[in-house]
């Protein structure tokens, strides 16, 4: 079961209305130049109308004067409440699709022409006395007959996981009846099942544990929490739900908050409500790829012969709970309260680059040796990373005997590594990069060298680069995967790894014969893009079967699927069949590792809280710290734009922006010189800018400026110096001055509980003139 997030994004070219939290169509997502171009061509042919809430008016599709766009302001951190006001609405007038929600298992809502289904009806246990109170009924508490496991596969490579059977009240008999068994469930039961020896258990439907969550408050109250009218809230529930399965919802940087893990549910719950899921028109999954780096139809590039097993804990303690790791279980052995833990453990996290920096300044929960950094620059991007304490103690060799980097920059982090390889840009380098939800059919692009790169030569046409630097210590250490037998073919064979092209043109060669394999290239279009030349190096790798369809695939720079064959009717066809989560029974069963106290399993409210459980009000009031910020992509300013003199010209610098009335208040007026002053230390100087598309009490400061490498500094190698561009450096980091958590001891960043999402929205600031 999922809880949502990423993995879905609206079908752009169908849909009739996209609800955008956080997120603008041309200025955030991926690609945003095509989701730009496919939302400004249909929104302005009335095809499409969206709207976009965000404390921040950012550009890209939206148009003031257009009559299908809207940008409505809300205040950072609040989406949970401005959704829940709208599935207030939405569950109060019965503009939901009950329908959908009372399938119980992927047949029954194929029965109905659907290809996606939820546990809304499966049954939770909230009999406080239960020993599964907060979990999903299963067969087995209840004493329910389940069909007999299947025999485990001898030749499988891993084992498979039984099937579990939960329990719903099935709509046809009134009864309770596995999940699978059944065609339409009960959605709103709520009462008691009575188990095999007769005993009655409190159980309650997912469905109503979400609406008792969602009606503890009443529009208005959501209203006043979030800063978006009453009257907003319920005509964009209302447009939501006009619109049948043709409706979305999408978010992004909303979700880097402490509440972040309320705000991605919200966005997913609202298209589950409607039944949008893996819908022509409405969400449907993104990264729907030829296979390349994978077990492939000519070459498996995910396995190999001796391929380690890995173990361990994550050092981002993402994805622990608290409860499994030595430290709770010794302190219970102790006999003393395990409570806190001495830093968060986020249960139903990932492996997470921003907290992984301060478990390593913190030396917890164990010390890094040797820490890298590629295609990253976290102590840039992580908020509270470039604070001075942080940077002081990755500088320790005690704390990390060795950083390497490689970079084709001189980054932030890059610049305090003992060692930096020198790493090539896109036009010298290969990648395989797949679809991002804007296009709905299989999609793999594919970049190969057009340059030669200017990185040092190693050898034999190889260049200093990422993937030779981890060919070349891989051989030399003696780890398996690499070297003249390391790749499997489907011919049983073993073929080299000791170039990046040996690795890219056997996952081209994929691409090429995944299902139906492409054609061979023509010898005429070989001649017209001069192919032979160009590729005349790397021709040896593959085969003399493969290499006219890898060149097929190059020449066109990666395989895409007509997006038409991407639906069977109006059903997606690479839609996430598992079920969608109203009720997420991991993370009702996780426990705060600070507290002690179980999160909700639902949808709910809560206010940016530190790790305790004390609330930024509480600790920081408003009256004291009345912004909150929110850090928002600049469009001339990015990595990759830093050398470009032009486009640094056009926007040399960034501006501490907030609304006329906020500044009015303040006796502030655009062109001051202002001080951005964190509530828990830190303050950044810069040039305030007035305008009207900011939110009350917001300080929006665009991301990319407030540079101290990059160029601003100089560098020397040997005799030679180069950067002193000063100009880079110009502006305000506002994840420079980040809160830190003052619950937590030692030096952390403030961080949503559960996921370890970093808060790069919200907190408490103030403004004074400088």
């Amino acid at each position: 079961m999922i809880a949502g997030g990423n993995i879905l994004k609206p079908d752009v070219e169908n849909a009739e209305y996209i609800l955008y939290i956080g997120a603008y169509p041309g200025h955030s997502g991926k690609p945003m130049q095509t989701i730009a171009r496919q939302a400004a061509i249909r929104s302005s042919s009335g095809t499409l109308k969206f709207d976009v809430v965000d404390p921040v008016l950012a550009g890209g599709a939206v148009s003031p004067i257009g009559g299908n766009t809207q940008w409505i302001p809300i205040k950072p951190t609040t989406d949970s409440a401005f959704v829940m006001g709208m599935l207030y609405w939405m569950i109060d007038n019965n503009k939901i699709n009950a329908d959908f929600l009372s399938f119980p298992n992927l047949n029954a809502a194929k029965k109905k022409g659907f290809n996606s289904w939820t546990n809304a009806a499966h049954l939770v246990i909230t009999d406080s006395e239960h020993p599964n109170k907060r979990k999903l009924l299963r067969a087995e508490d209840i004493g329910l007959a389940v069909p007999p496991a299947p025999e485990p596969d001898p030749k499988a490579a891993t084992t498979t996981t039984p099937p579990q059977y939960f329990v719903v009240i099935d709509k046809a008999t009134g009864k309770p009846a596995l999940h699978s068994d059944s065609n339409e469930a009960d959605l709103l039961f709520k009462g008691e099942v009575t188990d095999s020896s007769g005993k009655s258990i409190q159980v309650e439907t997912s469905f109503m544990i979400l609406k008792e969550s969602i009606f503890k408050q009443d529009i208005a109250a959501y209203s006043k929490i979030c800063g978006v009218p009453e009257a907003t809230i319920i005509d964009i529930a209302k447009e939501f739900s006009s619109h049948g399965t043709k409706a979305a919802a999408d978010g992004m940087g909303n979700t880097a908050s402490s509440t972040g893990f309320d705000a991605s549910m919200a966005q997913y719950l609202l298209t589950l409500m409607i039944g949008s899921m893996n819908k022509k028109g409405g969400v449907i999954t993104r990264r729907n790829a030829y296979k390349s780096v994978a077990p492939g139809p000519r070459y498996d590039l995910a396995n190999y012969p001796n391929k380690p097993k890995t173990s361990g804990i994550n050092i981002s303690r993402a994805g622990v709970p608290y409860e499994k790791t030595p430290e709770f279980k010794m302190r219970k052995a102790k006999g003393e309260n395990p409570y806190p833990a001495k830093m968060p453990w986020h249960p139903v996290g990932s492996g997470s680059d921003n907290q992984a920096i301060f478990s390593i300044v913190n030396g917890y929960p164990y010390q890094a040796k040797i820490l890298m950094f590629w295609m990253s620059n976290p102590l840039m991007t992580t908020p509270a990373a470039a604070r001075e304490e942080v940077l002081k103690e990755l500088k320790k060799a005690e704390r990390v005997p060795l950083i390497i980097a490689v970079d084709a920059f001189m980054g932030e982090s890059t610049s305090i590594a003992d060692y930096i390889i020198p790493d090539t840009t896109p036009y010298e380098s290969w990648a395989h990069a797949n679809s991002e939800g804007n296009c709905p059919g299989k999609v793999l692009t594919v970049r190969w060298p057009v340059v030669e790169p200017m990185t040092g030569k190693i050898s034999d046409n190889r260049y200093a680069c990422f993937e030779n630097y981890c060919i070349d210590v891989a051989k030399k250490i003696g780890i398996p995967g690499f070297g003249d037998q390391a790749i499997p073919g489907a011919d049983k064979k073993l073929y080299p790894l000791n170039t990046p092209e040996d690795f890219f043109l056997r996952g081209i060669a994929n691409v090429a014969y995944d299902g139906e394999p492409v054609p061979n290239i023509s010898e005429d279009e070989i001649k017209l893009q001069d192919l032979e030349t160009a590729t005349k190096s790397w021709k040896n790798s593959l085969s003399t079967e493969e290499w006219p369809k890898a060149l097929y695939v190059l020449a066109r720079g990666g395989r895409f699927e007509d997006g038409a064959k991407a639906f069977v009717g109006d059903n997606h066809k690479y839609g996430f069949t598992g079920c969608f989560s109203l009720y997420v029974e991991k993370m009702a069963a996780a426990l705060n590792s600070f507290t002690g106290k179980p999160f909700s399993g639902t949808l709910i409210y809560n206010e940016e809280a530190f790790a305790d459980g004390t609330t930024l009000q509480q600790k920081y009031p408003q009256k004291e710290w009345p912004f909150q910020g929110v850090s928002y992509k600049a469009k001339f300013r990015s990595v990759s734009m830093l050398a470009n003199t032009v486009l640094r010209d056009l926007n040399k610098t960034n501006s501490i922006e907030i609304n006329p009335e906020d500044a009015a208040s303040l006796k502030l007026k655009t062109g001051d010189k202002v001080k951005l002053i964190s509530a828990t230390g830190g303050e950044a100087v810069g040039i305030l800018l007035v305008r009207q598309g900011v939110a009350r009490g917001t300080v929006a400061v665009a991301f990319g400026y407030g540079h101290w490498e990059y160029g601003s500094r100089v560098q020397q190698a040997g005799d030679k110096k180069t950067g002193g561009e000063a100009s880079i450096a110009s502006g305000v980091l506002l994840s420079g001055i980040s809160l830190v958590d003052p619950t937590v001891k030692g030096v952390f960043g403030f961080s949503e509980m559960s996921t370890g999402g970093p808060s790069r929205n919200g907190g408490a600031f103030r403004i004074e003139k400088a």
